[in-house]
């Protein structure tokens, strides 16, 4: 039995649902039940607070977890990454009011408060610049503290920046960049290396599969497939097939979504025609 935490609520926890959809699971909802089983019987789900999941990793109570970097730096928690997702970035920032005198991380001075739900952090950041602050630590609606008058700034997760905006508040400096992870207890991982190696895989093979594009061609003379063989991209090689037309061939490959427009015009420059384009719902390496 593999047991996955994943955030019991938020934009995260609505990614990781779809993430999880499309490796083939049927998501139950949590209910109060502090294990939901899945339609597969290996798989058990652990619905819980983002902040907590490192630690829920790390004592065992769930095998492997998808949270953020700054979920595990902060808790401190041993796991190991295994996988870099692709949704739920943000950065680590240091905001102060539009009008504060504080312009850069040079007008910094020991005694400011710092309104936070990242406490470690903070306090790590503000350390290594010989800095003491006094943390004002909230669980939520960080972006209000200096509003109302209970800290000087505040260190907080901004995606957007439209939060902060709506709150006049502006960045000073980004402390780091935070990326989704999936991660994985060290023990779980000797024990149950089969199984979480397959689960790690089928969300690499999701991730990847979203910014690749399948793209045939046809060709209709061995001269022009020479040119189409030349131009167009692969992940290691593309694949030739006849057709039923004497010296016809076509071309399939799997490129870059980044790539597409540019080998669509070198294509046909080579001689390609009835030029395919698909999405793929999985790739894997």
């Amino acid at each position: 039995m593999i047991k996955i935490a994943i955030p019991s609520k938020g934009r995260i926890s609505i990614g990781v649902k779809k993430l999880l959809e499309r490796i083939g699971l049927d998501i139950p909802e949590n209910g109060r039940k502090l294990y939901v089983s899945t339609d597969n019987p290996e798989i058990q789900l652990m619905y819980a607070r983002a902040a907590d999941i490192p630690r829920y990793v790390e004592s065992g109570a769930a095998d492997i977890g998808v949270t953020g970097e700054d979920m595990v730096w902060e808790s401190e928690a041993e796991v190991k990454k295994l996988l870099k997702l692709n949704f739920g970035s943000c950065k680590i920032s240091v905001a102060v009011p539009v009008d504060s005198r504080i312009k850069s991380s040079k007008d910094y001075k020991s005694g400011m408060k710092v309104a936070t739900k990242l406490a470690n952090i903070t306090k790590k950041h503000f350390s290594k610049m010989g800095l003491k602050c006094e943390i004002v630590p909230l669980a939520g609606a960080t972006e209000l503290a200096p509003q109302l008058g209970i800290a000087d700034m505040i260190v907080d997760q901004v995606s957007t920046g439209n939060t902060l905006g709506e709150n006049n508040l502006r960045v000073v400096e980004d402390i780091a960049e935070s990326s989704q992870y999936l991660i994985a207890n060290k023990k779980s991982l000797k024990e149950k290396e089969e199984e979480i190696d397959t689960i790690k895989v089928s969300m690499e093979s999701v991730i990847t599969a979203e910014v690749k594009r399948y793209i045939m061609a046809n060709v209709g003379a061995e001269e022009d497939l020479k040119k189409v063989i030349k131009v167009i991209p692969s992940m290691e090689s593309p694949t030739v097939l006849k057709l039923a037309k004497e010296g016809a061939y076509s071309v399939h490959s799997v490129v870059d979504r980044s790539e597409l427009i540019k080998t669509i015009r070198e294509l046909k420059k080579a001689g390609a025609k009835d030029i395919l384009v698909m999405n793929m719902s999985r790739v894997v390496d």
